[in-house]
């Protein structure tokens, strides 16, 4: 019996020090995988992180670190994958849902990706990110104008970006591999530094397929050497680039343009990152990691930071370092006006709007100094990052922004500038310029032409791009409905939510006006003695030039008809009717409206004569098509439920505008309470009396 004993002892010793082993295991592995993460070796982190939340997927540190990495390494669907894991735990973190509501839009799921920033916006209220992604109009975005987007011959399996016109040719960024062996690699990704490359032909340059080979060529690991100094964890301290497997160090460039692109010069490229370009009086500014006469420098916190350099004189042989850079913020993603005397780029530098900016600075000639920076304002920047300025000879400046409503990870913008403050709001340039991932980088060869970035593919690759633009013209004759003459002195107005305009007549009684992309518009038709004519036109949809011909007939008059038109005042006294209002993105009868619906039923059983027609609108949220059809399902509800009580289904009119028609000013982009946006979800209930719609008469 006590051998028993002691040999059951031994089991027990032997199981607790086998699951101490195994504890003590397990947190060596998460120290491990910590330490990775907090070094940004983001991919060997991901394959550290793994085996831990495999085996236990409520280790919630993992799990955000896990996502965290795929996300930094431009790994969406992994990334929405474990911010989804995120998502459904009760201790929910704000950052958590600001990124999983960005991940759902990288996977284009827009509606959920709103559901998600309208939630971080309850969590983070002064975030502006949030309330921009909640009210935007996605299906709208870049419509004014169509896009041809293509793939060109020189990328590679490597990621090309940034592209810049120089002489006659094309510099650009690239991890590519130059017919040697790679000495350093970027552990961020475990892929080479990147450098600039110098394409001298543009003549060359033609669309092609999407090039899905992998041109590389392995060697082993002991021919690479991880470079462990590290920037911080931000796309303008480096830019993110391609995802390589581990072992691959050594390639040869391969591309359809039939030769080799050289580097730009070992004058400008080093062993760290050089990216970000733009032509200058005096040479080229550039992009580069903290590294400068053969020494690198680091931040308090021991990141490389980025820099911005001039190379200059014979053969761009003299390197001067841009006098504002510093070793503890980073400045980069230079664009300069063609004289040479406006600089824009990025920077996270203290005092921003929260993550990267543009900034600007200012000198006399090539030979003066630049001017201390100053921060481009926050029309244009944001909490989140704007970087990849652009401006071209029309002062129109384009950058990209995962601040601004987009269509997942960054987005194309522009904005004209004036005395260095921008006009209006930057427009989001739309697909398929932009995707749900990050296209940046333009460089325009012409008004309507040039190149950008994107890694809509897998890795970053240079496209080229065309822009369309086309035009949608209302045109429309006003005639006697019974003679079909032309109705000169009659008056046509075009509504669309507060803005409403006259439409001047030509002798025979026609009007023209160009319309904008993606509205609705109320026309009406009105003259003395006629009857007046409304009519509804849309626009959403239209992709090409278009004519929309929309004629008036007004109807004269009769003498019972001119009788009510003269007593108009008093008619619509008696029949006044209240709306109705709906929740957001509702359609159900509310119980605060049964009230009024109370009283049209009254209204309409005590004259029988009389007809109704319900106008039913939407605040100024969702595109124009979403907003018709819920307009539309609402003046269904209101009409199904005077049928229930009893009123005649043909006597009730349904008619329905989307947004086109606010009773206040809060269109798309303008901060309204949501007390100012109820007063847009309504149906408003028009009395029609011997065929005269009551409500169309101007009562003088």
């Amino acid at each position: 019996m006590k051998k028993l004993y002691i040999r059951s002892g031994f089991f027990i010793l032997f199981l607790l020090v086998g699951q101490f082993a195994m504890s003590q295991s397990k947190e060596a592995k998460m120290v491990a995988a910590t330490h990775s993460y907090n070094s940004l070796k983001y991919k060997q982190a991901i394959m550290e992180l793994l085996p831990i939340v495999s085996k236990d997927s409520s280790n919630t540190k993992a799990v955000e670190m896990l996502a965290n990495s795929y996300r930094l390494t431009k790994q969406y669907p992994e990334a929405l994958k474990w911010y989804e894991n995120l998502s459904r735990k009760s201790n929910l973190k704000a950052e958590w849902v600001l990124r999983y509501a960005e991940a759902l839009a990288n996977d284009k799921e827009y509606e959920k990706s709103e559901l998600w920033y309208r939630k971080y916006l309850t969590m983070v209220p002064s975030d502006r990110r949030a309330a921009s992604f909640s009210k935007a109009d996605l299906n709208a975005m870049g419509k004014e104008s169509s896009w041809t987007v293509n793939y060109l011959n020189f990328n590679t399996s490597a990621s090309e970006y940034s592209p810049m016109l120089y002489k006659d040719g094309l510099v650009f960024t690239s991890n590519r591999y130059y017919s040697k062996p790679v000495k350093y690699v970027f552990a961020w990704n475990n892929t080479p530094f990147s450098d600039l490359y110098n394409l001298k032909d543009r003549n060359s340059i033609q669309e092609s397929a999407v090039n899905s080979g992998d041109s590389t060529i392995n060697s082993s690991m002991k021919n690479g050497a991880f470079n462990d100094d590290n920037t911080a964890p931000t796309s303008n301290d480096t830019k993110i680039i391609g995802v390589y497997d581990r072992n691959v160090y050594t390639s040869v460039t391969a591309n359809n343009t039939g030769e080799e692109i050289p580097p730009l010069t070992d004058r400008i490229n080093t062993k760290f990152h050089e990216g970000s370009s733009a032509v200058v009086p005096e040479g080229i500014i550039f992009t580069r990691n903290n590294y400068f006469k053969g020494s690198k420098g680091t931040s308090k916190d021991g990141k490389v930071k980025l820099k911005m350099f001039t190379a200059k004189g014979e053969n761009l042989s003299e390197i001067v370092p841009f006098p504002y850079n510093s070793d503890q913020y980073s400045v980069g993603h230079p664009t300069v006006t063609k004289d040479g005397k406006l600089l824009i780029f990025a920077s996270d530098m203290p005092g921003g709007s929260g993550g990267i900016d543009l900034y600007y600075s200012v000198r006399l000639d090539e030979k003066g100094q630049w001017s201390r920076p100053v921060n481009l304002g926050r029309k244009i920047n944001t909490e989140g990052d704007e970087e990849f300025p652009f401006i071209d000879d029309e002062n129109v400046l384009y950058f990209s922004s995962n601040g601004l409503a987009g269509l997942g990870g960054l987005d194309v913008f522009s904005v004209t500038l004036k005395d260095l403050q921008p006009v209006g709001l930057p427009k989001n340039l739309g697909a398929p310029f932009n995707s749900s991932y990050d296209d940046f980088g333009v460089a325009k060869t012409g008004k309507l032409t040039g190149y950008m970035s994107s890694n809509r593919v897998g890795d970053d690759n240079i496209y080229s791009f065309v822009k369309k633009e086309f035009g949608i013209i209302l045109k429309g004759r006003v005639t006697d409905a019974t003679t079909g003459l032309p109705l000169k002195l009659a008056t046509v107005t075009l509504r669309n939510g507060d803005n409403e305009e006259t439409l001047p007549l030509n002798e025979n009684g026609e009007f023209e006006k160009p319309l904008a992309k993606d509205l609705g518009y109320e026309l009406r038709g009105a003259l003395k003695d006629f009857l007046p004519e409304r009519r509804y036109v849309g626009t959403d949809g239209i992709t090409k030039d278009t004519i929309i011909y929309v004629p008036l007939k007004l109807i004269g008059a009769n003498d019972p008809q001119k009788v009510i038109i003269d007593h108009c005042d008093s008619l619509k006294k008696v029949f006044a009717l209240e709306n109705i209002y709906y929740d957001l993105d509702k359609f159900y009868i509310r119980a605060d409206a049964v009230d009024n619906l109370s009283k049209v039923v009254s209204l309409m059983t005590k004259y029988p004569d009389i007809k109704i027609v319900t106008r039913s609108h939407c605040d100024s949220r969702a595109s124009e098509e979403y907003n018709r059809i819920l307009s539309f399902n609402r003046g269904e509800s209101a009409k199904a439920y005077l049928v229930k009580k009893g009123i005649s289904a043909d006597r009730i009119s349904v008619e329905y505008y989307g947004k086109s028609r606010l009773v206040n000013g809060c269109t798309d982009g303008v901060d309204c309470s949501e007390s100012q946006q109820q007063m847009n979800r309504r149906t408003e209930f028009e009395v029609v009396y011997k065929g005269i719609n009551l409500a169309l008469i101007d009562c003088k």
